[in-house]
């Protein structure tokens, strides 16, 4: 019996390897799948008025949600980035635009409080619904452009603030619980004048 499993294991070694590794990738993607996911970024033009619309999915881990629950403060920072492409030299900045927004509980209210990117605060009694608000960001003011340039670049990246969390969780650097982001979103804009 242990000749058979010999031979096949020398004839199918590859096809083990194969397999084994297919399982690690997707345990490794469906760890990956807990972080911000940002989808459609639309940046519109008034006059020289540039605003942002996006749409945000928040997937917390529960030992985020165990640790919102237990007073620490979320503070996601959004940087919005405006440059225009330089061949074979360094991107020139036209804009950059930060901003943030909070997830707290407040143990005696029993609510979620949530500030959003325009500073206003508002309570929820379960997380889902704090979360379903922060979704949709609808008119973001970032900046104005006096740029005659037609194709610029924008980008757009969301993170979790670690400066805002305790500090043991700070220096814990092998907790990657909380390395929590967003792919950066790029897409190219004309702007008129």
């Amino acid at each position: 019996m242990m000749g058979c499993i010999m031979k096949f294991l020398k004839k199918n070694s590859i096809v083990i390897i194969f397999l084994v590794g297919s399982v690690f990738y997707s345990l490794s993607s469906i760890a990956a799948v807990k972080n911000i996911i940002v989808n459609n970024l639309s940046i519109t033009q008034d006059g020289k008025d540039i605003f942002v619309d996006f749409d945000q999915e928040l997937y917390l881990t529960s030992k985020m949600i165990d640790g919102l629950k237990n007073g620490i403060v979320l503070v996601f920072d959004i940087n919005f980035i405006l440059t225009r492409d330089i061949p074979y030299w360094f991107d020139d900045i036209i804009l950059v635009k930060k901003s943030r927004y909070k997830i707290k509980y407040r143990n005696l209210l029993e609510k979620f409080e949530v500030i959003d990117i325009n500073g206003e605060k508002v309570f929820f009694k379960d997380l889902q619904a704090a979360l379903k608000h922060l979704k949709t960001i609808k008119k973001w003011y970032a900046g104005n452009v006096n740029e005659k340039e037609k194709n610029l670049l924008a980008s757009l990246r969301i993170q979790l603030n670690k400066n805002h969390l305790p500090k043991p969780l700070q220096i814990n650097i092998k907790d990657k619980i909380w390395d929590f982001q967003s792919k950066e979103i790029t897409r190219y804009i004309e702007v008129n004048n």
